[in-house]
């Protein structure tokens, strides 16, 4: 089966020469990865119930690792690495259909992996990250509507 990479969070600009840094923090397999860009606030991109996390140094980044996520966080849809994660850890089955292989490519600062069961972005402000927590159950309930 292919694989889709499909963006589903783009950053407030898609211009990887404002990158700066970033900053990625873990706590109850929730973790958060802090994005800082010239010019603008810093952008959170949180991952909810996160099982795995790797970082791809700029310079190792081949063009089929940063396709359709540069600069915006993507799902990769029937993703090898992660169907191979399941059966090599073990994830229940329930837990495994819940789980997303998500990558953002951020150009000098490399190529961001997480396979989480969901992901959204906001602002800094607390009422941002409200809203977006909100806004990302909702699209989430949606979502398991279809199946």
């Amino acid at each position: 089966m292919a694989i889709t990479v499909l963006p589903v969070i783009l950053l407030p600009t898609m211009d990887s020469e404002r990158f700066e840094r970033c900053t990625f923090s873990l706590s109850s397999r929730a973790s958060l990865l802090t994005v800082f860009m010239t010019d603008l606030p810093p952008f959170l991109i949180h991952f909810d119930r996160l099982r795995w996390h790797r970082c791809t140094p700029h310079a190792e980044c081949v063009p089929g690792l940063i396709q359709g996520c540069d600069m915006a966080v993507a799902e990769v849809q029937e993703s090898p690495a992660l169907k191979a994660y399941i059966q090599r850890e073990k994830v229940p089955e329930r837990d495994a259909a819940a789980l997303h292989h998500f990558r953002i490519y951020l150009g000098k600062g490399g190529c961001h992996e997480a396979f989480a069961q969901s992901v959204y972005g906001s602002g800094t402000g607390s009422v941002s990250k409200v809203v977006a927590s909100f806004a990302n159950n909702v699209r989430m309930g949606f979502r398991s509507l279809k199946k």
